[in-house]
Order: C-alpha cells, then structure tokens, then sequence
C-alpha cells in the first residue's frame, strides 16, 4: 500500500511539473527557428527614430533570447515596424492655465511574417504614450525629477520596444 502511495505521489508530481511546462495551444510554429528584424520605418518627421527602435528592439530581443536574430535572407521570419505617428500635446495646466505636462504618444504598426509558408502570422497597431514637463515645470523641479521630451521619448520607446515583444509572445 506504501508502495503504490508513493508510485501516485511521484506521478502527481511528474505530471503537475508537464502540466507546468508544456506548451500551450498557440505555441510558435515548429517551423520558426530564427526571426529578422527588418529596419524600422519611420513615418514621421523625427530624425533617426526608425534607427533607434531597430537597435532597442534587437537588444530587447537578445535579452530575452526567444529566438535566434538572423540575417532577413536566412531567418525563418521577418518582424516589420513602422512608426507611424508621433505627437506632442498638451496634458495639464496649472492653476495660471500655463502648460505644466505634455503627452507624448506614438503610433505603430507591426507584423510578424512567416517567410517559410509566405504569410503573415500577426499584424497590430500599437499605441503608447508617456508624459513629459514643461520647461518651466522642469525649472521647479529637482534635477532627478525633471522629464524632458528626450526623456520621454526614451521611455515611450522602450515601452513601445516591449510592448512589440509582449505581442508577439502573447499567441506563443
């Protein structure tokens, strides 16, 4: 009786820890061994953007190491991106109705296309935004709590870089 109350023990084990880690339905095609990242376009008139969300979106990539990054004529798939809009508005004032915070946000639109079976596996449009101060706002705050537009713009894109990330493991 001991015997088989260990045998059901130890498969109750084995079995919660397959239940654990097996993969779940939607599970990355077996065929999709490597992805690319194509240069980012951008749409928009800020220099350089489409450059530096290519970069950031290849470091997040190798951080989290979900797929090996090839070059687009090997690579099983291809990640597009574009930005598409970025814009600045104003987010509150003060109580002299003179502009305290902007809101930044930017526009995105990506797929994720299967070069093996020429499809598209996903496409989105993202949107994020993140708030930055005035100058003046700025001048009334301590250096460390300051938060300018490049700032800003930092932060929107690193968000926007996982939010990519999230969506493509999000159907894994």
């Amino acid at each position: 009786m001991k015997k088989i109350l260990i045998f059901l023990c130890v498969l109750l084990l084995i079995q919660g820890c397959f239940w654990m880690y097996s993969t779940r339905p939607g599970t990355i095609p077996p065929h999709i061994k490597s992805v690319a990242i194509k240069e980012t376009v951008n749409s928009t008139a800020e220099f350089n953007l489409g450059q530096k969300f290519t970069e950031l979106q290849i470091q997040k990539m190798q951080l989290e190491n979900l797929l090996p990054i090839m070059d687009e004529t090997i690579a099983n798939s291809i990640i597009y991106t574009d930005i598409k809009r970025l814009s600045d508005a104003v987010y509150t004032y003060d109580e002299t109705v003179v502009v305290k915070e902007y809101k930044l946000t930017m526009s995105l639109d990506f797929k994720w296309y299967d070069v093996v079976n020429e499809l598209d596996m996903m496409e989105k449009t993202l949107s994020e935004y993140e708030i930055y101060y005035s100058d003046t706002q700025n001048s009334k705050l301590s250096p460390q709590d300051q938060v300018n537009r490049e700032d800003a713009l930092d932060l929107l894109m690193d968000k926007m870089a996982d939010k990519v990330l999230i969506e493509l493991t999000s159907e894994w």
